[in-house]
């Protein structure tokens, strides 16, 4: 057996292999006497067909096979020996001057030829790379917000008899017809309206001290003004949710009303049982930083897709284009891709294997990885926030914590999400700490108008 390889510019190659009857010609015929001794003919025992017959039924399929075998497994082994970083997997040399020579009826000398596509050397310059560290601004009014959210859902529920200003409905809403009577085939689904979230006065004042069982006809675009919401509660699309102009009917099936719950030591405890509260101020912060803390995973999922589009414009990173998309088209099993759809939909493919080549680099360069140690850590930390919060520090509970932490690993795919998860982290963490970031505080409400115009891009 020979290879040969013809470079073809710096990011292509085609690969010539060789095969003589002496490469392969034992190895068919000892696959042929398996056959021979497992064969089940009728008018023969098993183990006493003919050669002369196994060779006629099932010696061109061992053929091919073995062929294949062997020619898949020392291109492999070439390029693994020769260190190529190929790029796709090698497909059949489209050139008339590099046919391959294949004859399976009359097996002698084979030729194959292949092409390859080589991935391109680059230089990252992450230190050039600038982006913007959004920190969104915690307004008086987002925490009065998110403490009268806590009170609520502290506070003490009851089933009234009628409907108050501030309750939660629960009940099947209806499509109405030009006539005001139930739609066939209409919109219709169970659901729950808070009163207050109403946005027209006049509307929330139809459903005020209405009984259970009672119905309220009323306009759903005038008294829900987001048509996501819309969406959401008819599981439809938000282009359909625009065009409904209808009206609608509630039936009232459930009436739910909450006394909030006082602002004091008790809640306090409920709410952060280990940051010792002691009066409202107090509270107040604890609620900042949690805030805060948490619209940094949006904020940082903003800076990290920045930093990386930065990255794809400013790195130069040279394709064999042309082999790429004779590559997409030849591994389409399904055969449903063209060139011209490939033609159109590669710029998106370019990006995406040109960040996998970069961030292929990046864990090379900076050591990066995931360990099972800090998957364990990772559930870790959930359990003990979920689960342990009181007695994490005792030898007792944390014995009964790696219990979990075993029998929770043993869930493959669940590990490999969090691997992934965490690697994701890891990748981000090294990009946000070499890229020159500048902090920038922005309200919530133009950091959605960037998010908004983001999308809009897309």
């Amino acid at each position: 057996m020979n290879i040969s390889r013809e470079n073809v510019g710096e990011l292509g190659a085609y690969l010539k292999l060789e095969l003589v009857p002496a490469d392969y010609g034992d190895k068919v015929k000892k696959e042929l006497k398996n056959y021979q001794h497992k064969a089940q003919i009728k008018g023969f025992r098993q183990g006493q067909v003919p050669p002369s017959l196994i060779q006629k039924m099932y010696g061109k399929t061992i053929l091919i096979e073995e062929i294949n075998k062997l020619v898949s497994e020392n291109l492999s082994k070439y390029i693994e020996e020769q260190k190529l970083a190929v790029l796709g997997q090698p497909i059949p040399a489209p050139s008339k001057e590099r046919e391959s020579k294949i004859n399976f009826d009359t097996p002698n000398d084979f030729v194959f030829w292949f092409e390859i596509g080589l991935a391109p050397e680059f230089k990252i310059e992450l230190e050039k790379i600038k982006a913007i560290d959004y920190h969104i601004q915690i307004t008086d009014e987002m925490i009065d917000k998110y403490a009268e959210s806590i009170c609520r859902r502290f506070g003490n529920v009851s089933s009234p008899d009628k409907v108050g200003e501030t309750d939660v409905l629960g009940g099947e809403i209806f499509e109405l017809n030009e006539n005001g009577e139930i739609k066939d085939g209409g919109l219709q689904t169970k659901t729950s309206i808070s009163v207050d979230l109403i946005s027209l006065k006049t509307i929330q004042k139809k459903f005020i001290s209405k009984p259970i069982g009672d119905t309220i006809d009323f306009a759903l675009t005038k008294a829900f003004k987001s048509s996501a919401d819309i969406a959401t509660m008819f599981h439809i699309s938000e282009e359909e949710a625009k065009h409904i102009t209808a009206e609608f009917r509630f039936r009232i099936d459930s009436i739910t009303h909450v006394d909030p719950a006082e602002l004091n030591e008790e809640l306090f405890k409920k709410v952060y049982p280990k940051a010792n509260i002691k009066d409202v101020e107090e509270f107040r912060e604890e609620i900042r930083k949690e805030s805060a803390k948490y619209y940094a995973k949006d904020t940082e999922k903003k800076t990290v897709t920045d930093i990386i589009e930065e990255i794809l414009v400013q790195t130069n990173i040279q394709l064999p284009d042309e082999f790429l998309k004779r590559w997409i088209v030849y591994g389409d099993e399904k055969k449903t891709l063209t060139p011209e759809i490939v033609e159109q939909e590669y710029p998106q493919y370019v990006k995406s294997l040109k960040w996998q080549l970069i961030e292929d680099k990046l864990i090379k360069e900076y050591n990066i990885e995931a360990k099972a140690e800090d998957v364990k850590a990772f559930y870790k930390e959930n359990i003990l926030s979920q689960y342990f919060s009181n007695n994490a520090e005792d030898e007792e509970t944390n014995k009964r914590m790696d219990m979990v932490v075993d029998s929770m690993m043993q869930n493959q795919e669940e590990v490999k999400k969090i691997y992934d998860m965490l690697f994701e982290q890891k990748i981000s963490e090294v990009l946000k700490s070499k890229v020159n970031l500048n902090i920038k505080e922005i309200t919530m409400d133009d950091f959605i108008a960037l998010l908004k115009a983001d999308s809009e891009k897309k």
